[in-house]
């Protein structure tokens, strides 16, 4: 529904080039897969994590624009998300151009943060810091645990906290409509709000012992702000993704609202640009004469124009992302190394998810293995034991989660997806950052 042009000037400012080439699919109506070049991928979070890791001024600006934004966002669902029902199309209109233009502000400051150590770049060198120190009192995960502990808790922890002990309310529910919504919720029921509270009365907060370490460990001014740049990672990256769900529910709203009020299907809508619905909405356009094939498949193309796409679709789409997307080989191994981002060890069978299209694969006692995750998994990683990815360091969205959900989780494995199939039973060794085939 709110497709829009993701190249930015002032990201090219900022780091010396453009973001790559992102290719959206949307299948059967609202499913969602983003597509990139992975050369393309490694060379700008490449970049990204180097400009942060050698410009505090840089760090700063977009920590401090990230949090303006984010509180921007909130404010708009929270103030509007009442009243929509009474507002007239014209409003309606405005309101979705204007939550078009907060997205748009949001990726020219953060999306830099979205990128870096990605391939764990700054998680790499963290480590290392690390595990080059000799004689150290604790396993060398629980430094790197203690130094990536964000500045500030995330909205989703405080959210956990402040409804422990407390019985779900319509006063409690409109504090914390966005929690655990993603991108296609609608906002959550009393029912889902009493489970969630009753599956987080047991965590036990954990205390950051910083300065404790970075004494230990004698780390230098350099050091230090190595772990600086990867704590305030997580923490932007927590804050942005809740922000999302803000106004992911409003959005969602308004598309409920509007199939009734237009008498246009949900999925019609879904499959639309935010431009073509104000159109809608302002001047009574019809639908593109293309929106059932839309809605079947069709993927985005970004043009040479700012803020363009070309929409290709049905069998246009699988040669399009051959012609433009390099294909892995398939490997064989027994054993896979990553970066441990929350500790625990597990075993259960493997399920591989590459899209919320995925998600009901997952049953409760899972391994969801991913190149990556986002919040359209959210569902899955709430029945998966542990999760694996690809890609990815102790900041990324996989990690953020485990820390949340108190799950064991393994990043930055390089070649899981490729390695492990469906059904393959696996430990977990987080403890230790290894993932261990027992039986294909």
């Amino acid at each position: 529904m709110t497709w829009h042009g993701m190249h930015s000037e002032r990201v090219k400012k900022q780091i010396g080039i453009l973001l790559p080439q992102i290719f959206g699919e949307l299948s059967k109506g609202r499913t969602l897969n983003a597509y990139m070049s992975q050369s393309q991928v490694e060379v700008f979070s490449k970049r990204s994590s180097f400009a942060l890791l050698n410009s505090k001024e840089l760090l700063s600006d977009i920590k401090q624009n990230t949090k303006r934004i984010a509180k921007e966002m909130q404010e708009t669902a929270i103030k509007n998300i009442d009243k929509i029902n009474n507002m007239s199309n014209k409003e309606i209109s405005d309101l979705l151009k204007e939550i078009k233009k907060l997205q748009s502000s949001a990726v020219s400051y953060n999306v830099i943060i979205v990128f870096a150590d990605v391939f764990g770049q700054i998680t790499d060198l963290a480590t290392n810091i690390i595990t080059k120190r000799k004689n150290l009192k604790n396993p060398s995960h629980i430094y790197s645990k203690m130094l990536s502990m964000p500045f500030e808790k995330s909205l989703t922890e405080s959210a956990y906290e402040n409804i422990k002990g407390i019985n779900a309310s319509e006063e409690l529910l409109e504090k914390y409509f966005w929690l655990e919504q993603g991108y296609i919720g609608r906002g959550l029921t009393l029912e889902q709000l009493n489970e969630i509270r009753k599956s987080h009365e047991d965590d036990i907060e954990e205390v950051s012992r910083f300065e404790e370490v970075v004494k230990e460990l004698e780390l230098s001014e350099e050091e230090k702000y190595v772990f600086e740049v990867s704590r305030t990672l997580i923490e932007l990256k927590s804050l942005r993704a809740d922000s999302r769900q803000f106004l992911h529910v409003l959005t969602n709203k308004i598309i409920d609202l509007l199939a009734k009020r237009l008498e246009i299907d949900v999925k019609s809508l879904e499959a639309l640009y935010t431009e073509e619905i104000c159109e809608i909405l302002e001047s009574n356009k019809t639908l593109p004469k293309n929106i059932e094939q839309r809605k079947v498949r069709c993927l985005l193309i970004p043009k040479e124009k700012r803020n363009g796409y070309d929409i290709s679709l049905g069998e246009d789409v699988e040669s399009f992302l051959e012609q433009n997307l390099l294909k892995q080989e398939a490997k064989t191994q027994k054993e896979l190394k990553g970066q441990t981002a929350y500790a625990g060890k597990v075993k259960g069978k493997v399920k591989l998810v590459f899209g919320p299209q995925h998600n009901d694969k997952v049953k409760e006692g899972d391994i969801l293995v991913s190149i990556v995750t986002s919040p359209q998994l959210l569902p899955a990683m709430k029945r998966a034991k542990a999760f694996v990815t690809d890609i990815g360091g102790v900041t990324c969205h996989a990690a953020i989660v485990s820390r949340e959900m108190k799950k064991p989780c393994i990043v930055g494995t390089k070649t899981a997806t490729q390695v492990l199939h469906d059904g393959d039973l696996v430990e977990v060794d987080a403890d230790k950052g290894v993932v261990r085939i027992i039986k294909k």
